[in-house]
This record gives C-alpha cells, structure tokens and sequence, in this order.
C-alpha cells in the first residue's frame, strides 16, 4: 500500500499548518511515555492509549549506544473507524533507518513505510483510512528487518544497527477514552461539624457530575497540503490555506453536511471556515462522494507542537458531527527520490 505523499507535499511550509516534529522539544503539546519491554512479538505488543493531543513513545531498537542487535518493537493502540492516523519515528537517524507497519488485529497490513537516513527521511505513514473501530498493531524495525503479514519479520536472525527514537501517533480518536477521575471527598469531617445520622453530605459538598461523552458522530477527516488545485483562494496573511477533507462512510453522506456550520482547528471551536467546494470529489477512491473545505490558518490557532486538528459542525438535517486527524509530520530534509510501496 502506498503510504507517502507526492513530492510536493514535503515542502518545509511551517506555516500554521505544518508542524514540523524534529526533536523530542517538538513534542511539547503531546502525551509521552517509554517503551517498556519485552515487546518484541506481534502477540506481546505493548498496549499504550493515544490521546486526543497524541502520544509520543521514548523507545529504543536494542541498546542505546546503538549496538547492532536483532531487536523489534511492537505497540497496540485502540482507534476508531474512519480514523486518518499520522505515524512517524522522529530521531531514529542518524542512527538507523526505521521501518514502520501497521496492522489491524487480524494482522492484515494496512500501511508501511522505510526511512532513508543518507537524506535524513523519517519513516512516516500518513494519509491511510482506518477500515474499523478496534485494536491496531504497530512495528518498528531498522532497516533490514521487513514487517510481513501476521506480524511475521523476515530477516529476524540478522542483527543490525539500533540506538534511541520516539515514537508519534496523531490523529486517533480512542473509542473508550478514559474519564476525569471524580474528586476525592474528606471522609472525616470536622469534630463540630459532624453530618446527620443518614452521613448524607451537605448539598453544597455534592462532587460534581462529569459532563456526558460527546454525542457527536465520529466522522473521518484528513488534513491535507493544499495542492494550489484553486488559485484563487490566495493566502491569508502569507499562509496557505488548511485543506479538510471529510469523507462519507457506509453510514455518512459528506456532502449531507452543513458547510456553514463547520469549525476546524486546535480545540474544533475555531471559527476559520473559508469556504467549501460545491462539487464532490472521491478523493480516497471509494466510489463514495467526499467533502474539501478550505480553512484559514491564522484563525485555526495552531501551535509547534500540536498533533491533531479538530473538525466540529452538523449535517443539513441538524445532527452533529465531530472528526480529529493528524497535522502532517515530516522530516526536515524531502527524500530527493520516492519509491513507493505497494
């Protein structure tokens, strides 16, 4: 499956809409945890839960000094249908080239992708639609331990160069988030002060309810480069325009939302809708019509570091609807030559 973007979208336009993740310092707005091993088989990956701001992973292939070892990584993660994942290794080069597979639970391979060190080209897997809600299963390699299907590594025996990288995964929205912990109460209240017999607390010491889960429909977004495919939407104060795709699903018609109700950007409350084509574009090749709005960057309030833009707005016949995607990730240097992998 071919996981990379045309030439043209590696153009390092850090303009609001382009985050650009080269050290750990770029990770600011993201969750982080290490990697906890063993986790060297499809079976025993690590379960991590990804974040709404995203989840970046201290992970090391081996040993940190970068020892030549036969070492792969494994990690699971929860995401929903529709999802538009951006995954990338960040800091892996010089050390090693990574490679990066993505699996479904049934270990059917639905992305992958090579880092090239000599350029300095990051392994990144972006612009893959996720075909159902449940359990996924990434693996991390150097370069010559290749991701099969099933989780099987060809090349195991072989032992080559390892050392330190992050793992980043944007864009995932957790169908099992876990709630706000409920604030803890005083069990002992002061000797003057004692409660009534029943122990029912005053009304005014109640915990607070947590606000119920959003009942917006999750729909699948993509954030795109914008491709100058209409020149006369300009730039905003020196900024290309944020282009949204939104996909229609078995169960969701694009084209059945109401434009003038969309939001887009850090939190989705971002009222930076410049406006939406009128005619419907396939753009994933499904045979079901999609949704390419335009957006203005300096309204959407993105900042270095953030991993993920939010879409909120409604269809024409009043229903919410909610998507999340990854901002693009990629490498300071574009990889001179492209071969793409089928």
């Amino acid at each position: 499956m071919n996981t990379e973007m045309p030439r043209r979208s590696f153009k390092p336009l850090v303009r609001g809409l382009v985050i650009c993740l080269l050290a750990a310092s770029g990770l600011a707005s993201a969750a982080a945890i290490s990697e906890v091993e063993p986790n060297d088989s499809f079976g025993g990956a690590q379960r991590v839960s990804v974040p709404a701001e995203g989840l970046s992973i201290s992970s090391v292939i081996g040993q940190l000094a970068g020892d030549w070892s036969a070492d792969v990584d494994f990690f699971t993660f929860q995401a929903t249908q529709g999802d538009t994942p951006g995954i990338s290794t960040v800091g892996a080069c010089p050390g090693f080239p990574s490679n990066l597979t993505l699996y479904d639970s049934l270990g059917n391979i639905w992305g992958n992708a090579a880092g090239n060190c000599d350029d300095g080209t990051e392994a990144l897997i972006n612009g893959v639609t996720l075909p159902a809600t449940g359990t996924y299963i990434l693996g991390v390699s150097s370069w010559s331990h290749t991701f099969l299907e099933n989780g099987v590594v060809e090349n195991l025996d072989a032992q080559t160069p390892g050392g330190a990288y992050q793992l980043v995964i944007a864009g995932v929205h957790n169908p099992t988030p876990v709630p706000p912990p409920t604030p803890p109460t005083d069990p002992t209240p002061p000797t003057d002060q004692t409660p009534p017999t029943d122990q029912t607390p005053p009304t005014d010491q109640t915990p607070p309810t947590l606000p119920p889960p959003s009942s917006a429909k999750h729909v699948p977004i993509e954030v795109r480069h914008w491709h100058q495919d209409e020149r006369d939407l300009g730039k905003r104060n020196g900024r290309d325009p944020i282009t949204v795709v939104v996909f229609s699903m078995t169960t969701f018609d694009a084209m059945a939302v109401d434009t003038n109700s969309l939001t887009f950007g850090a939190t989705g409350n971002e009222k930076s809708l410049f406006r939406c084509r009128k005619e419907a574009i396939d753009v994933n090749r499904d045979r079901r019509p999609d949704l390419v709005c335009y957006f203005k960057p300096d309204v959407a309030s993105f900042q270095a570091g953030d991993l993920n833009g939010v879409l909120k707005g409604k269809t024409k016949a009043g229903e919410k609807i909610e998507g999340s995607a990854a901002l693009k990730i990629f490498s300071r240097k574009p990889r001179k030559n492209h071969h793409h992998k089928k």
